[in-house]
């Protein structure tokens, strides 16, 4: 079966490494502990990633290579706050490399989503948008640089759209959005496969990418990569279930522009993770372009002449 799988980790050195990583972070843990490696072959390679699942006689742990940053986000927006997150555990540095661990969530990714995970999804996300929610993107007391570092990001993006002018002048109505849009804690990386379906909610996992952004990225970027073609890549997902998401996250914000507001700050997001899809290729023609570049690139251009359209005829900024 296509998706995440672990292995488990059998050479000396790895494993002697992994528990001098553990044994400062979690130094009661006690009896055998077996580590396992998580890879992914869902889109066709197998990925292996620097991240393990931790087994003891008592508990279950996520052990991950992480960053700075990452662990700054946990204990700044997610440590304490009842948030549908794992637990962090604690944190390391190891050979000049910060190492995490995080609770184990048990259950599935969203991969194969259905009815219940939209309601799920839109139950987590709204806590989270709820709690950290800023209509005013210029108040002085910012709680982190993650919008700079994105700003700087999408305008490196649209230069791959200069030869795509219909692309490119919808792509500008997102980027002005994006200056005055409401922003709140956002995951950042928001796809199927970093939320785990558990026994109680819809968990979020992977917070490296997070930070104090437009609140319609993440709302896109679980719906823009669905589809029943051409399932197991991007995502399954109906527009069925796209709707009941969207519709019960905006129902369950405490804090919202208007809904036709709601409906084009999602539209306009949607264009940028289209965009994002094909941007390597649009900045290199000798890269072949395959199914999912047209998958996108289609998508792409209806945003665009919807966005377009609806700017003249919606009068909405």
């Amino acid at each position: 079966m296509k998706g995440i799988y672990t292995e488990n980790i059998n050479e000396a050195d790895e494993i002697n490494k992994l528990s001098s990583i553990l044994e400062v972070m979690k130094p009661d843990l006690a009896g055998q502990i077996c580590f396992k490696r998580f890879h992914d072959n869902g889109e066709g390679v197998d990925r292996a990633y620097n991240v393990y699942k931790v087994i003891s006689d008592e508990k279950a742990y996520i052990l991950k290579k992480s960053d700075d940053y990452e662990i700054e986000v946990y204990e700044k927006f997610l440590t304490d706050k009842n948030l549908p997150v794992p637990k962090l555990e604690g944190w390391a540095s190891f050979d000049n490399t910060k190492w995490i661990l995080i609770e184990y969530i048990p259950g599935d990714d969203l991969r194969i989503f259905d009815k219940h995970m939209a309601y799920g999804c839109a139950e987590s996300l709204s806590r989270i948008f709820n709690m950290y929610w800023q209509e005013d993107c210029f108040e002085e007391n910012k709680l982190d640089n993650r919008f700079e570092r994105y700003w700087k990001r999408i305008n490196k993006r649209a230069e791959c759209l200069k030869n795509e002018s219909k692309l490119a002048s919808a792509y500008g109505v997102f980027m002005d959005r994006q200056l005055v849009c409401p922003r709140t804690l956002c995951n950042g990386d928001f796809l199927q496969c970093n939320a785990i379906k558990s026994n109680h909610s819809i968990v979020l996992i992977d917070w490296a990418f997070a930070g104090i952004m437009p609140y319609s990225l993440d709302a896109a970027r679980l719906i823009a990569h669905g589809s029943e073609k051409f399932f197991p890549f991007p995502f399954y997902m109906t527009d069925e279930y796209r709707k009941i998401f969207v519709k019960t996250l905006y129902d369950k914000l405490e804090h919202k522009p208007d809904y036709k507001q709601f409906i084009w700050d999602i539209i306009l997001s949607c264009l940028n993770e289209c965009i994002e899809f094909i941007e390597r290729e649009l900045n290199d023609e000798s890269i072949e372009r395959d199914e999912f570049f047209n998958y996108y690139y289609k998508n792409a251009n209806t945003l665009a002449d919807i966005i377009l359209k609806g700017k003249e005829q919606l009068k909405i900024s």
